[in-house]
């Protein structure tokens, strides 16, 4: 079936001159941020919707298929092509297509990077609050497939909340444009298996008057969330709720030459925004708490310093990259109160079974990012971390929480979707997909589970 396959591509190919079947390109992209590798037969690159709906409804026709690609920046293996099928590279469909400061609504193309549109925004006075670490590189297409969130998730939320309509196409290659209901409300977090997302209308925020930034430094892993959980039982209501634990930390600290870190020692990074008075007075709040709770607090008091704590945050993912060859992150989802649990557990399990693990995360809405440096060339390893996998997706879902918090299911957890959901439940979601996608031509593999 697979040499069909690259047979219909490589005749598609002669037809559609955006298409190519060149070998250095297919390499190039039948892999991810997983480091995982698939089989294409070829990549597009449409430069509009309708070169996009042509490409659709060519591979509709002819049974190929179709694996949409933003920047690759997904840790599930979601852009990975299996079998052979055509992948679809948004990063020609990269137009901010139309700005309504009085609806504070943008319209956009699903290639647009989210760093982009911020860049755009700002000098606007607006902001698009769902902002996620990837956010330099990853596209907003991407960003909804997935239904990121993002630091900012606590106060403002996820992608879901911001999205005003769609203009996607059906697997057969016809076009919709839709508020975000009945079906088109599946495509968001549907990644990619539903429908083919071309723009989105997003709604837009406008910028904050005022903010305060600021780390904490907590004695250990589990106080440091747990202190996290107390201070929005006190009233703390922050934009941005980050736990960084120590050995990440130190891993920063040494990415960015930063000295006088403590080995037992995690962090919180707050920021709180919005009027200069709610500002003022949450920030005394803060104060008053780490105080009581001999908890120390670094503030920023210029935008230079705000700046300089924020590299901190964003210098995670590229420290860790330092540490293994193959990194293996999980980002799980639990309920605040359920986080101390979770990261103690998880501090045992890795120790158990002689684990270079690192945790970081989204405090505010539950979001723990667990990652695993390791060497897929060590078999032995490799074993340990499925086991570890498999006892952290099994906690966790005994704690209430989900398999995953930002991004996806994909291709690495979907053998694990019986951990979360009942066997009516995902019959329920392969009825769904069957009836959006009857061939199964759209990123086949991959959540939803086809029935």
């Amino acid at each position: 079936m697979e040499e069909e396959i690259l047979t219909r591509i490589e005749k598609l190919s002669g037809e559609i001159d955006f298409l190519y079947v060149d070998e250095h390109i297919k390499i190039a992209y039948g892999y991810d941020a997983t480091g995982l590798r698939g089989l294409c037969g070829g990549v597009a690159f449409p430069g509009d919707l309708g070169q996009l709906v042509q490409v659709v409804k060519e591979c509709s026709d002819r049974g190929i298929p179709v694996f949409m690609r933003g920047a690759g920046t997904g840790f599930s293996g979601g852009a990975i092509p299996l079998g052979g099928g055509l992948v679809l590279s948004t990063e020609r469909l990269n137009r901010i297509l139309h700005f309504d400061a009085e609806a504070e609504e943008v319209q956009v193309e699903c290639g647009v990077v989210n760093q982009e549109l911020q860049d755009f925004l700002e000098p606007l006075g607006y902001f698009y609050p769902p902002d996620p670490a990837s956010l330099k590189s990853s596209t907003l297409g991407g960003n909804i497939s997935e239904n990121a969130g993002g630091p900012r998730a606590y106060k403002y939320g996820v992608s879901r909340r911001y999205v005003r309509s769609l203009t996607w196409i059906t697997s057969s290659g016809h076009l919709m444009r839709t508020p975000p209901i009945g079906p088109a409300s599946l495509l968001i977090g549907a990644e990619g298996t539903l429908g083919i997302i071309y723009a989105l209308r997003l709604a837009v925020l406008p910028l904050t008057k005022a903010h305060s930034t600021s780390f904490l430094e907590v004695r250990g892993a589990a106080k440091a969330v747990a202190f996290a959980s107390y201070l929005f039982s006190r009233g703390l209501a922050p934009s941005v709720m980050e736990f960084i634990d120590g050995r990440t930390m130190r891993c920063v600290g040494e990415y960015k030459r930063l000295e006088g870190l403590d080995d037992d020692s995690s962090y919180l990074f707050v920021e709180i925004d919005g009027s200069v008075s709610e500002v003022e007075a949450q920030r005394r709040l803060l104060e008053s708490l780490c105080l009581e709770n001999d908890i120390q607090m670094r503030i920023a008091y210029s935008e230079d310093e705000r700046e300089y704590l924020w590299e901190l945050r964003r210098a995670v993912s590229p420290s860790l990259a330092r540490r293994g060859v193959t990194k293996v992150n999980e980002d799980v989802s639990l309920p605040v109160g359920r986080l101390e649990d979770a990261v103690s557990f998880i501090q045992a399990a890795v120790s158990e079974l002689s684990l270079d693990c690192y945790i970081f995360g989204h405090c505010g809405d539950g979001n723990l990012h667990v990652n695993i440096m390791t060497d897929r060339r060590r078999t032995e390893e490799m074993e340990r971390v499925a086991i570890f996998v498999e006892r952290l997706f099994t906690r966790v879902v005994r704690l209430g929480g989900t398999l995953s918090g930002e991004h996806g299911i994909g291709m690495t957890k979907s053998r694990y979707l019986s951990y979360r959901f009942s066997p009516a439940e995902l019959g329920l979601q392969g009825r769904v997909r069957a009836a959006l996608d009857g061939d199964g031509l759209l990123n086949p593999g991959k959540y939803f589970i086809r029935g």
